[in-house]
């Protein structure tokens, strides 16, 4: 029998996109900014390759803790034996809307090709 682990939207809040940020070490994209936690700006990194400015876009862009989180629910679901239902990824979506409208957080950014994708 496989043990069971909840997911929450919290695991996937500004700290976790930073690291993830940090670890891939390129330039902020200037559509999309953001700053961390003690509200400085990232410094650039002079040779970013355009895949990793896009792959930076993405992990800034405002839905992509929802995009984790449902990605993450969606693997565990297809490996495990207990049935994850549609309204339990109808209450995860709800829970991060009603987050970032608290929280005062957009839900795009300033540039469309990323909002797009």
């Amino acid at each position: 029998m496989m043990a069971t682990q909840t997911l929450s939207i919290d695991n996937y809040q500004d700290g976790q996109q930073m690291q993830v940020v940090t670890e891939l070490k390129t330039e902020q994209d200037p559509n999309c900014s953001e700053t961390d936690a003690e509200g400085v700006s990232p410094a650039p990194v002079e040779s970013q390759t355009p895949m990793d400015a896009d792959k930076q876009a993405i992990y800034r862009h405002p839905l992509f803790p929802l995009l984790a989180l449902l990605f993450e629910k969606c693997e565990q679901s297809t490996q495990g034996s207990e049935g994850t239902t549609s309204a339990s990824f109808d209450v995860d979506i709800e829970n991060f809307v009603r987050k970032q409208e608290k929280e005062g957080k957009p839900f795009f950014c300033e540039d469309p090709e990323t909002d797009n994708l």
